[in-house]
């Protein structure tokens, strides 16, 4: 990759965030929440967060309610991302070549695949290859959107809430707290 291109990429990385930023802003800004995290866990490439994030700022008493949009929203979206996989995995795999490791990963989801979802529905892990995978693996769809409404809320009711009460330094410390401790147990179930 050139100079030319990782800049470019970058300049395009900064136009979608002050795009959301803005959408954030408007009366309809709830609905774009939805929207952006129904899309996020499927194709979008960009996360929800920064957009979450300035919507509590800007309506603090509606943290968990932001929050929720986003939960279920996400979950809706990692739904129909696990009906892409489901319905048309083999054909991704087989167009992008990568035929020989599908056994490698199916066994991983085999083993773990509830496990993996969650792990993606709450770390920086593109969720959606999470979702669409696991469709593809025969992960079962209830386990997918328990484990999707469980990482996701979490992640996002966190966010949410390290905003809201960002000028409290204990409550700050103990979602931060919280934070480190769930990203730790996300690397040690990973290890074992």
């Amino acid at each position: 990759m050139t100079y030319l291109s990782i800049a470019n990429m970058k300049s395009r990385l900064h136009h979608w965030n002050e795009t959301m930023l803005a959408l954030a802003r408007r009366k309809m800004a709830t609905a774009w929440l939805a929207f952006f995290a129904f899309i996020e866990s499927i194709f979008f490439p960009i996360p929800i967060d920064p957009m979450l994030a300035v919507m509590v700022l800007a309506r603090p008493s509606r943290f968990v309610f932001l929050a929720m949009v986003a939960t279920l929203f996400s979950t809706l979206g990692g739904v129909l991302g696990w009906f892409i996989g489901y319905e048309s995995g083999l054909l991704m795999v087989e167009w992008l070549g990568k035929t020989k490791w599908v056994e490698v990963v199916r066994e991983g989801f085999h083993r773990h695949g509830w496990l993996l979802i969650l792990i993606g529905a709450y770390t920086p892990f593109p969720y959606k290859i999470t979702v669409i995978t696991g469709g593809f693996l025969g992960v079962g769809l209830v386990p997918l959107i328990i484990t999707s409404l469980i990482g996701r809320g979490t992640r996002y009711l966190l966010v949410a809430s390290i905003i809201r009460y960002r000028a409290n330094r204990i409550a700050l410390t103990m979602l931060g707290g919280v934070f480190l401790l769930l990203m730790a147990m996300c690397w040690w179930v990973l290890t074992l």
